[in-house]
């Protein structure tokens, strides 16, 4: 009873000194609204039943004051109201304080949309390439199939080793092969070129989806003359504006008429981008129908250029698969003529899941982004944490008062979970918006580059995860408040409300803690993307091998019709290039079958004349053929002998130019010029090419790869291949033009002299070298930043917070600060103190930043180009640009702090 009597006593004088001298004459106004909606919304303990009743009829009120008085008497006698009532009271509450605190409400918001607007844009991302389902039937059955010779490398499988592989394999219960393509599509509207793929009739059954409209192909469609197709659902819709009747009509591709027998799903994508090879959507569908050169032994060693996808038998895990495909080298060794069956030796075969295939290469760094992005969260929950404590500070005395007539732990905690709640609300849905802005701003190279990004949507994960977000913030945003003041008596919070009070060492304590745990995350931040800068940097500066700035390139392929013939194809290219480079501007022009930092030409094996070491007598290279100046127009040095001649390119003289890694590899220590290589083996029947110049290495993927091995070759040689061969690379082929002044200017003419040709004929990417040099980078330029742009608001948000903190303390200490000065204190030693008092802060989250930094960077090993993850240039610099940016935000409340006047100070409150 003596401690439930200290209780009433203690509220009762608390009430007293709000009100000290009309108590009873303001009940009916002020008070009674006060006091009235407390007690309606918590209810009291026992104690509080007896005393507060009698406390009402001692006060002289009016006859409508009486009355209310009554009614909150009955409250007190019952058990408070229901849990529904309550929070609708505290919602209600909860919008009237946060609207008269605009300012604490706008920034605690935006803070918080900058948290969970980076975190949700970078969940969308890991959403869509990492995480949504592939749209097929089992796709964790699913497995591409690689060739390869010897080494890391994949590459495509050719059409007699698909062949063999049918009826070899036993781990999938069926292969397909497919290939892309282009096609120009025409007949309605003007031409346009479209991404087609050629696919075999088990590939559509292998991924399980049913078409919309129609059917797939059935083996009797994989046959050369079977000219039928399949469209995807935005071609339909486009062409046919989604008719039903379309299936049976006819679309015209490269000038031969299609049957349309079937439309797949709107979901459906395939292939899916992110394989280096065959990783581009398609709008249309046709058979694969391998003619008879492809099926033949004339074509083994050559056309490693199609993709095989299988789909695992019930039981057979993905690691059996890997083994039993493996195994199968020697097989495929064995059906090869016996001239190649020993320079085939290094061949080998491989199979990788498709998921891993298509997010492979991004995974790492979007789940470092992942990563990245929270510890960005984590800083500015930091900060508003820290903007709610110093608010609770303002509001102890509407706690204590709370406190004093009953409200318990759990029911200040609803009240404060509900306003919290409110402010992660409005932040995460602005952040929402700002992630799904940011996503679909995002450039379109980067959505290339990543698979799945070009179709982000807000599907049910991300909203989740943002609610999650949300949830999470607003349940610390309630809880520490509550633990700021755990264990501490009501009285020592009344007194702490008063007016002349200072905020406990508790508080002090929390407060401290988020700062330099907002110091520490903006330190591994900066470390990781001043890793990333300094890659970047240095991969930036590799020497390509080419210098292209002023290049324009644009993609042409020959349809069949027309152009059934080497003599007609030819005729052409030697056309267009001719009338490229009689451009006025135009200082040098090339036909060529790929560019550089392409990545996906074509790939043969081929022999060397005399090797100096006989074991790399015979390997896979990579073939360019060309027409024209090449070599000038790319800004390839020629390091040794010639470039080819104009006759060269008009008759076939067995004329190649090889790359210098080649030449050393090959005739180390040895002139290359007059050495001879040859397709295939020593002793197939392909003649030898005379070597008359050596080039520089060219990038032929991404930068920061290894050149591989390169033989460029006259375009007039492929004119002597076979039909199958022309059909396959030498219809579609790029032209490039270099001048001196801008190289968009080119694009009118150029597409007038190829009209001047062919006026039916359409032009797809139309693009700069120096794009795609830049596009060759996206990877790493989006990684590097999208990290910076987090590390600088994390920055920011640590410097902010830090700020935030000294000048609230010193708001808070400006009585204390007031004292010092009159007792003698001079200006110089309150600032010190001051900011001492924040680089002391500073110091220790530095330390803690550059222990956790030491341990995060490792795992970016895989992302940094010719960097170390323990650089000791990134971190110096980055504790610096730390330590200066918390000496400016010490400074400028310490200023404050010295120029307070000692009298005012004591007269404040």
């Amino acid at each position: 009873m003596g401690r439930r009597f200290l209780w009433s006593q203690t509220a009762y004088r608390f009430l007293l000194g709000l009100y000290p001298r009309e108590f009873g004459a303001r009940f009916g106004s002020d008070l009674e609204a006060d006091f009235g909606e407390l007690l309606r919304t918590y209810g009291v303990f026992a104690t509080w039943r007896r005393v507060v009743p009698d406390l009402l009829r001692s006060v002289p009120l009016t006859h409508a004051g009486a009355r209310a008085a009554r009614k909150r008497a009955r409250v007190l006698a019952g058990k408070g109201d229901r849990p529904m009532r309550s929070l609708w009271s505290d919602l209600r509450h909860a919008c009237r304080v946060l609207r008269k605190a605009p300012v604490f409400t706008a920034v605690t918001v935006i803070t918080l949309a900058f948290g969970i607007g980076a975190n949700s844009a970078i969940f969308s991302l890991v959403n869509a390439v990492l995480l949504r389902p592939l749209g097929y039937a089992e796709p964790e059955r699913l497995m591409l199939i690689y060739e390869g010779f010897g080494g890391p490398g994949k590459i495509g499988v050719s059409p007699p080793d698909f062949v063999d592989l049918t009826t070899l394999q036993r781990p999938f219960s069926s292969i397909g092969a497919y290939r892309t393509t282009q096609y120009e599509l025409s007949g309605t509207g003007d031409p346009e070129r479209i991404t087609g793929v050629r696919v075999s009739a088990a590939v559509f059954p292998i991924l399980g989806v049913p078409p919309a409209v129609g059917r797939t192909f059935v083996e009797s469609d994989d046959q050369p003359g079977q000219d039928v197709a399949v469209l995807s659902h935005g071609l339909w819709q486009r062409r046919f504006g989604g008719d039903p009747s379309a299936v049976g009509r006819t679309i015209t591709l490269d000038r031969r008429p299609y049957t349309v027998v079937g439309v797949m799903p709107a979901a459906f994508q395939f292939p899916k981008r992110g394989p280096q090879i065959n990783g581009e959507p398609a709008q249309v569908w046709t058979p694969l129908a391998l003619d008879p050169f492809e099926r033949s032994q004339n074509a083994r060693g050559m056309m490693y250029n199609h993709s095989v996808i299988g789909r695992l038998r019930e039981g057979v895990t993905s690691g059996r698969a890997l083994a039993d495909i493996g195994a199968l080298r020697s097989r495929l060794i064995e059906n090869y003529p016996p001239v190649l069956r020993e320079p085939m030796q290094s061949l080998t075969v491989t199979a990788v899941p498709l998921a891993e295939e298509i997010a492979g290469e991004v995974q790492r760094p979007l789940l470092l982004l992942l990563g990245a992005v929270g510890l960005v969260l984590l800083v500015a929950c930091a900060n508003v944490a820290n903007l709610v404590l110093s608010r609770a500070v303002t509001r102890q005395r509407e706690m204590a008062v709370r406190a004093a007539i009953g409200a318990g732990r759990g029911r200040l905690l609803q009240m404060l979970l509900v306003e919290g709640l409110l402010l992660t609300a409005a932040g995460g849905a602005l952040g929402l918006f700002l992630g799904y802005a940011a996503v679909r701003a995002m450039p379109a190279v980067i959505a290339l580059s990543l698979p799945g990004v070009s179709d982000v949507t807000l599907d049910v994960r991300v909203v989740l995860f943002t609610f999650a977000l949300s949830a999470l913030t607003a349940l610390a945003f309630g809880l520490l408040p509550l633990a700021a003041n755990e264990r501490r008596d009501l009285t020592e919070l009344l007194r702490e409300g008063g007016s002349r009070s200072t905020s406990g060492a508790r508080r002090h304590r929390l407060q401290a803690t988020l700062v330099v745990s907002s110091v520490a995350l903006a330190f591994v931040l900066l470390a990781g993307a001043g890793l990333l800068i300094r890659s970047f940097e240095r991969l930036m500066a590799v020497d390509a091998g080419l210098r292209a700035p002023r290049v324009l390139t644009m993609q042409v392929s020959l349809p069949r019709a027309g152009y059934d013939n080497p003599q007609a194809v030819r005729s052409f290219y030697r056309a267009m290039q001719e009338n490229v480079q009689a451009i006025p501007s135009v200082r040098a022009a090339a036909v060529q079958t790929d560019l550089p930092l392409d990545g996906d030409g074509e790939r043969r094996a081929f022999t060397a004349d005399q090797p100096v070491n006989p074991v790399f007598s015979s390997t896979s290279v990579a073939v360019t053929w060309t027409f024209g100046d090449y070599f000038r127009t790319f800004g390839v040095p020629i390091v040794k002998g010639r470039a080819f001649l104009p006759e060269e390119d008009a008759e076939n003289r067995q004329t190649a130019i090889v790359s210098r890694a080649l030449a050393e590899r090959f005739w180390p220590g040895q002139d290359p010029i007059g050495k001879r290589v040859k397709w295939g083996i020593p002793a197939s029947q392909a003649p030898w090419q005379t070597i008359v110049g050596v080039a520089g290495d060219v990038v032929d993927g991404r930068l920061g790869e290894t050149p591989i091995l390169h033989i460029y070759v006259p375009f007039a040689e492929a004119m002597d291949q076979a039909p199958a061969m022309l059909a396959a690379f030498f219809r579609r082929m790029s032209v490039a033009a270099m001048t001196e002044g801008d190289p968009a200017a080119l694009v009118r003419p150029m597409r007038g002299a190829i009209a001047r040709i062919d006026p039916a004929l359409a032009v797809a990417d139309v693009t700069t070298m120096s794009q795609v040099m830049a596009d060759a980078a996206a990877p790493q330029r989006f990684s590097t930043v999208v990290l910076s742009a987090f590390a600088g608001g994390a920055l920011l948000l640590a410097a902010v917070g830090l700020y935030g903190t000294l000048a609230f303390g010193v708001t808070q200490r400006t009585r204390e600060i007031g004292v010092r000065v009159a007792l003698g204190a001079t200006r110089p030693e309150v600032l010190r103190l001051v900011v001492g008092q924040g680089m002391s802060l500073t110091i220790l989250g530095l330390a803690l930043g550059l222990a956790g930094a030491l341990a995060v960077t490792r795992l970016m090993t895989g992302l940094l180009y010719q960097t170390e993850p323990l650089d000791v240039a990134t971190f110096a610099s980055v504790t610096g640009v730390l330590a200066a940016v918390a000496l400016l935000s010490c400074y400028l409340p310490a200023r404050r702090a010295a120029r307070v006047e000692p009298m005012a100070a004591l007269r404040a409150d």
